[in-house]
């Protein structure tokens, strides 16, 4: 053993149980890889930023990758799976994101001491290739905590024309190209981002989730908002300038629908303030208006009630 690595061990065997010696640094590596990327085909640049390795926290390599226009599916693809093995081998305890842009797309891969083989990957980015191709989209495989095999989780966030019914007039079509694909998650968000929202992790948006969409939207003013997850986790937005009175009726309205605060995770915005805040049963509200407002009608039914503060 060569004596600095000799000292090296000595140092780490001498601290103390609840400390430790960073990981080694994989940093030549990382920079290794995105000579790689950059020099595959279809790839216009690739950037890298790489964070040492500090004591009780591992690396971060961040890698962004620009697809050249034109570029074909089978490129982008490359990209994901050569990333991958890097990930999956020699960054295996470090955390690791992937970025391409690939025209108006976006696809980002997460990897943390993942379990998934580099055929899992490379099944996931194929299978995603049509709704690449075929909608405006971001597509988000996670490899990091997945326990389920292929131990691979793929997220498809399409976005739609505006407005609501542009959303729900989007669904029975990708439903019926991609609703079946396996091992997927669906965000359907109508333009711009942040607005009209149907968020499942649990495949396509099902029918109980639209029909509960339908009464939440139901007598909305114009320019509100409502962004809902397949567990009934509801965030409604209204323009700024709503009364205290109106934006009180609407959130009381929509609470009935979720079974009431005690049980409800739902968030209220007014403008830019976030007025109430609910999850599972456990109540946030604002000392303005709105919030105290809300507050004396709702916060006797909460679980609890915690300081907005």
């Amino acid at each position: 053993m060569k004596p600095t690595l000799l000292l090296a061990s000595m140092t780490c065997a001498a601290l103390p149980l609840l400390a430790a010696c960073a990981d080694p640094s994989h940093a030549s590596e990382a920079d290794d890889l995105r000579a790689r990327l950059a020099a595959l085909p279809g790839v216009a640049s690739a950037r890298l930023d790489y964070t040492e390795p500090v004591t009780l926290d591992s690396g971060k390599l961040q890698l962004t990758v620009r697809m050249e226009p034109g570029a074909e599916a089978s490129a982008l693809s490359a990209v994901v799976t050569r990333t991958y093995d890097a990930f999956a081998g020699v960054h295996h305890g470090e955390e690791g994101d992937l970025d391409i842009t690939w025209g108006e797309d976006v696809v980002h891969l997460r990897s943390f001491e993942p379990d998934a083989d580099e055929a899992a990957v490379g099944a996931a980015i194929e299978q995603a290739l049509p709704v690449l191709e075929g909608e405006k989209v971001r597509v988000d495989i996670e490899t990091q905590d997945v326990s389920k095999a292929p131990h691979v989780r793929t997220r498809f966030t399409v976005t739609t024309a505006p407005g609501p019914d542009a959303l729900l007039a989007a669904l029975p079509g990708l439903d019926r190209r991609f609703g079946a694909l396996p091992d997927a998650d669906w965000t359907v968000q109508a333009a711009p981002e942040g607005s009209w929202t149907l968020a499942s992790s649990d495949g396509f948006p099902g029918p109980d989730q639209l029909a509960l969409f339908g009464r939440l939207r139901a007598g909305l003013p114009q320019g509100a908002t409502v962004w809902l997850g397949d567990d009934e986790a509801t965030s409604l937005s209204l323009p700024a300038g709503t009364t205290p009175a109106a934006a009180a009726a609407l959130a009381d309205r929509q609470l009935a629908l979720l079974g009431g605060p005690g049980r409800a995770s739902y968030d209220l915005m007014v403008g830019d303030s976030l007025d109430v805040s609910i999850v599972d049963g456990e109540c946030s509200f604002d000392t303005g208006p709105v919030g105290e407002r809300i507050q004396l009608t709702h916060g006797p039914r909460c679980r609890a009630v915690v300081s907005a503060g």
